[in-house]
């Protein structure tokens, strides 16, 4: 019987801390021509995932599907905002908030489980709402994307780093590479860019955005796989893989092979909530 999304992340929460380090990152890395290392790697899709925000202290944010907190704790010591890690996986809630002490931001950092389904929080209550690779997760994403609209107070952003479809016909072999990544990832069919820009529309965002980080985010997924492929062959700890693990890896090979191919995509999205009184 497969396990939920709850219960499957809760299952990698080792993984995930020893992935991203002191960042407590489990995100692909976006390289630029000055990166050298999967810790840089990491910390440029932290800033791609704000960049045009203009972050300074006293503005609130919702990382919304937070993982074990480490893109909120690194927004909080780097800018200075509130920030409000949502997440369905109730464990990541503790490691989450014991880090966020361990790093002396507590005073800025809150963790809270819930459903982004059903946003928990009072309309116009933060200035940007962000998913980091956790917007795949919405099974209906016009209706998340209305909750975030919601929750945004007017010229607030929606912003966040996603894997898609590129709109291309799969082929025999790219509809199995898609499956393996719903299952390891468990999550719902990757959505078309394209049509994500439609989604954002209808929200009721302005601006929607798509933009293409294909190039940045290739040396990232690489990188994973050629790991993966390492320990299968060499590696002496192989035999101490998961099975929740040897599912997430593999779903990474795939989604790496998908881009390679260009059946897959990797999008930075955003879209601003109009300031309605503009339109009197």
């Amino acid at each position: 019987m497969e396990t939920t999304v709850a219960e499957h992340y809760s299952a990698l929460t080792e993984r995930m801390e020893r992935f991203g380090g002191d960042l407590l990152s489990c995100h692909f890395g976006l390289w630029g021509p000055e990166t050298k290392s999967h810790r840089e790697g990491l910390i440029r899709s932290n800033q791609t995932l704000v960049k045009g925000l203009l972050l300074k202290p006293g503005q609130r944010i919702l990382d919304s599907g937070c993982g074990i907190g480490g893109t909120a704790i690194s927004l909080a010591e780097e800018y200075g905002v509130q920030v409000t890690g949502l997440t369905i996986c109730e464990p990541h809630i503790e490691v989450a908030t014991q880090y966020a002490k361990e790093r002396g931001m507590e005073h800025l950092v809150e963790f809270r489980y819930g459903d982004f389904m059903d946003l928990p929080f009072p309309d116009a209550s933060f200035d940007a709402v962000l998913n980091h690779e956790s917007f795949c997760y919405a099974p209906d994403k016009l209706v998340y994307l209305q909750g975030v609209h919601r929750v945004l107070r007017p010229k607030g952003r929606w912003q966040a780093l996603e894997g898609l479809l590129t709109g291309a016909t799969l082929t025999e072999s790219q509809r199995e590479l898609h499956a393996t990544v719903q299952r390891g990832w468990r999550m719902p069919p990757l959505e078309p860019w394209r049509r994500v820009l439609e989604i954002i529309a209808e929200a009721g965002f302005a601006q929607p955005g798509a933009e293409d980080l294909d190039a940045e985010a290739a040396p990232s997924t690489k990188g994973i796989r050629d790991g993966w492929m390492l320990l299968e062959l060499f590696g002496s700890g192989r035999e101490k893989v998961t099975p929740a693990a040897r599912e997430f890896m593999e779903a990474s090979i795939a989604y790496d092979q998908g881009l390679r191919e260009e059946a897959f995509t990797y999008r930075f999205l955003s879209g601003t909530r109009p300031d309605r009184r503009l339109r009197s």
